[in-house]
């Protein structure tokens, strides 16, 4: 049952409401306008159940315009604190908008700090909890330099630090945390700062203080370990913005990729660092569950060269020899995979990477002799091979196999 209007809003107002949430027609702004007026010098718990009963209608045009007059009001600190959530969660959540939300968080950004460093702070954690991080960055930093010894405000700075790849601050800042507050989530911070810096001494020890067991030694306690699904960002150009790939664990803070991703930086054999927050949920090959960790960036990279291979998508025989391709060449020793059910581009599209110290000519002629009875053609692999690309061509156009 949606919330019911407070006592004494005009019933014309309320009604244009209603017919914006029916129909979708109607002036948002205007229609706020007069929610505005009638909530000038009201209790602010008038406001607040304005703002339940446009939520519950999903009256999100109208309330977008009245939360930006909220904001703008001289409200008491906490009633502010609402407002800044309820208008982010608006439009990221309710309109489903995140480029908009960053918009809001940077105008909220730049009103919060002259609320004081506590509301600065308290924002800041807002913000973080939604994931827009560059927007909470001034915030949190104001909140440290106005208490440097707020090790909540501390652990929210290694946090950023950690999501910007800066390693050496975020090491700083949960090194202070873990010592002085001494929890697992510092700690496991801490770990992972320490592994991508390569500090294994200093890696190992905070490794142990969270329960595990290291490897004797003093160096690199990397091993391979059990199956992880790894989310990767994809660029900003991609039709998605991230894509599951698996890899084996090599450490609490390590994955090799053993898939070829499709959209992302990280490549076939890479190690990328993963954060310990777990992103999600996937079924494995087995069929049981496996928790999917974000990856942060990559440590090491394998070296090896991707190259795409293009055919024409002459239907579904077509694409089962993709998919045999893809198999047979990963079975010769070349890792491989059938990009085509992506769909992104037309064609089929069988994605093979030349493993550091490989030959490319080596890799042409696996694919010219595993081929099947289709042609693919990759014209940077026949150039990286030697092989003169129109003469490729023209082979494949004798044999009346061109794409």
């Amino acid at each position: 049952m949606s919330a019911p209007p407070p006592e004494g809003v005009p019933a014309e107002t309320w009604a244009g409401v209603e017919a914006l949430v029916a129909t979708g027609e109607g002036d948002a702004e205007a229609l706020a306008g007069e929610l505005v007026a009638w909530l000038d010098g009201r209790p602010v718990g008038d406001l607040d159940a304005v703002l339940d009963a446009l939520r519950d209608r999903g009256a999100y045009p109208i309330s977008v315009v009245l939360l930006e007059h909220a904001w703008n009001a001289q409200l008491p600190l906490d009633a502010a604190g609402r407002v800044a959530e309820d208008w982010l969660g608006t439009v990221l959540h309710g309109l489903g908008d995140r480029e908009g939300a960053r918009v809001v968080a940077r105008h909220l950004v730049a009103g919060a700090v002259e609320r004081g460093p506590a509301f600065a702070g308290d924002l800041g954690d807002l913000l973080m909890t939604m994931t827009l991080f560059d927007e909470a960055r001034p915030l949190v930093e104001e909140a440290v330099a106005r208490h440097p010894g707020d090790l909540t405000h501390r652990f929210n700075l290694g946090v950023l630090q950690k999501m910007a790849g800066e390693w050496a601050g975020c090491r700083a800042s949960f090194d202070t945390v873990a010592r002085l507050r001494g929890d697992p989530a510092a700690w496991w911070n801490l770990g992972i700062a320490c592994t991508a810096l390569s500090d294994w001494s200093a890696a190992r020890a905070a490794w142990r203080k969270v329960g595990f067991e290291m490897p004797p030694g003093e160096g690199d306690f990397a091993r391979p370990g059990q199956a992880t699904p790894v989310r990767l960002r994809a660029p900003a150009d991609a039709p998605v913005q991230s894509e599951i790939v698996w890899g084996d664990r090599l450490c609490p803070a390590r994955v090799r990729l053993r898939n070829i991703p499709r959209f992302a930086a990280a490549g076939f054999g890479d190690v990328v660092l993963i954060d310990g927050v777990a992103a999600g949920e996937v079924r494995g090959a087995d069929g049981q569950k496996a928790t999917v960790h974000a990856a942060l960036g990559v440590h090491a990279r394998y070296g090896g060269r991707a190259f795409a291979l293009r055919a024409v998508d002459g239907g579904p025989a077509h694409r089962e020899a993709a998919a045999r391709l893809a198999e047979r060449l990963a079975q010769a020793g070349w890792p491989a995979a059938d990009h085509t059910p992506f769909g992104d581009e037309p064609g089929l599209r069988v994605v093979l990477v030349v493993p550091p110290g490989a030959e490319a000519a080596t890799a042409l002629a696996a694919v010219d002799e595993l081929r099947g009875p289709i042609a693919w053609w990759s014209p940077a692999l026949a150039e990286a091979a030697g092989a003169d690309a129109a003469t490729h061509r023209a082979a494949l156009d004798d044999a009346g196999l061109a794409p």
